[in-house]
């Protein structure tokens, strides 16, 4: 008996990815798809809830700068839409510097990680692991996921104990 879509990808881990930018979001999806992540891709708003309409990730990963709309204002459009994104972990991906303010501003928007460009995609599905196993383990207790400091993961960084921790 062959196995329909929905069987195959049971259990799998899926992440939407919200980039505009076609070469890094192809990168990504092609990473991340490789180690067993199923990837959905938008550039917009529109493909993002069309998605949404059909899938729901384990996983939201967002581009703060989207040609049109900023991926922090379109992640908090998309879970007023649908109420069961905002239970989703976030990661938010971005070349801007972010301050302390910032930092607490995305944590209550419910993002679990900061990662400033450019980005070690090599580690990225060990993050991405990490935190759909943590988010999975929360929700088995019924109730909201918890908030936490957000963690930034920056290119000065990359090789600090906190970023290798993060993606064992």
């Amino acid at each position: 008996m062959v196995a329909n879509a929905t069987q195959r990808n049971a259990g799998r881990p899926s992440a939407l990815l919200i980039e505009d930018d076609l070469v890094h979001g192809a990168l990504a999806r092609m990473i991340l798809d490789a180690a067993g992540i199923q990837v959905f891709v938008a550039s917009t708003q529109q493909e993002a809830l069309e998605i949404l309409g059909d899938a729901r990730p384990s996983l939201v990963l967002v581009a703060w700068d989207i040609d049109g709309i900023d991926g922090r204002t379109m992640l908090l459009y998309l879970r007023a839409h649908i109420p069961a994104l905002a239970r989703i972990p976030a990661v938010l991906m971005t070349d801007r510097a972010v301050n302390a303010r910032t930092r607490i501003e995305l944590s209550i928007e419910g993002y679990q990680w900061i990662l400033q460009k450019p980005i070690v995609m090599t580690s990225l599905p060990r993050l991405v692991q990490r935190t759909v196993t943590e988010a999975r383990a929360t929700s088995r207790d019924g109730q909201p996921m918890r908030q936490h400091s957000v963690r930034l993961v920056d290119c000065a960084t990359a090789a600090s104990s906190v970023y290798m921790e993060a993606v064992r």
